[in-house]
């Protein structure tokens, strides 16, 4: 499968770049600007292109299988993910893309009917901005009906870690243990990822995975 993988250069993004990659999926980095990966992904060609502007995206996606955006933005620009969400839509129409993947945001799972985990009394401040933002960007994907996307979000809380395996997967609900703690590392949520990727469980939906 060949995947155009927007924020390969990201903890995330990288990871699920490498499992890809150790799947035997062609991967093709869509950046901002020029980059040298190293390790496995060394070899992984990278088309510079602004990830804004839809008509320049979608020339460097055309002939892929699949969309996958890992792009976070950075604090002072948190405003540009409805904008990178809107291009990402935009190019993969025009491209002739229909299996669209993004990295979401744990923020709008819910953890009651109708109660989003952004939206709870104890919702740290200093995410609730990258939150809400992952929140927009998800209300553009529910009006690209014709796009088979998925919203992937990750626990609440996602690190650094050793592949554990026993993974729980679901949709639009907040997935915790015993202890009320949603986590997972990188590897096991982009072992995840990729799965969908490659299985198409959750269309048009909110996914989510943790321990």
């Amino acid at each position: 499968m060949k995947i155009a993988l927007i924020g390969i250069t990201g903890k995330i993004g990288q990871h699920i770049a490498q499992e890809a990659h150790r799947r035997g999926h062609q991967i093709t980095g869509i950046a901002r600007r020029d980059v040298q990966l190293e390790g496995e992904l060394a070899s992984t060609p990278i088309v510079v292109a602004d990830i804004t502007d839809a008509s320049a995206l979608a020339q460097a996606i055309r002939g892929h299988d699949v969309l996958v955006s890992a792009f976070g933005p950075a604090p002072d620009a948190i405003g540009s993910l409805q904008t990178v969400t809107t291009a990402l839509v935009a190019a993969a129409r025009t491209a002739g893309i229909k299996r669209v993947l993004v990295v979401g945001g744990a923020g709008s799972l819910e953890v009651a009917p109708g109660l989003q985990l952004v939206d709870t009394p104890t919702f740290p401040d200093m995410y609730k901005p990258y939150a809400l933002a992952h929140r927009d960007a998800l209300g553009l994907l529910r009006h690209a009906d014709d796009l088979a996307w998925t919203f992937y979000a990750p626990a609440a809380e996602i690190g650094p870690g050793e592949r554990k395996g026993a993974v729980r997967v679901g949709a639009r609900t907040l997935i915790a243990d015993s202890e009320g703690h949603s986590r997972i590392s990188y590897p096991d949520y982009a072992d995840a990822f990729v799965d969908e990727i490659e299985n198409g469980a959750y269309i048009r939906e909110i996914a989510t995975a943790a321990y």
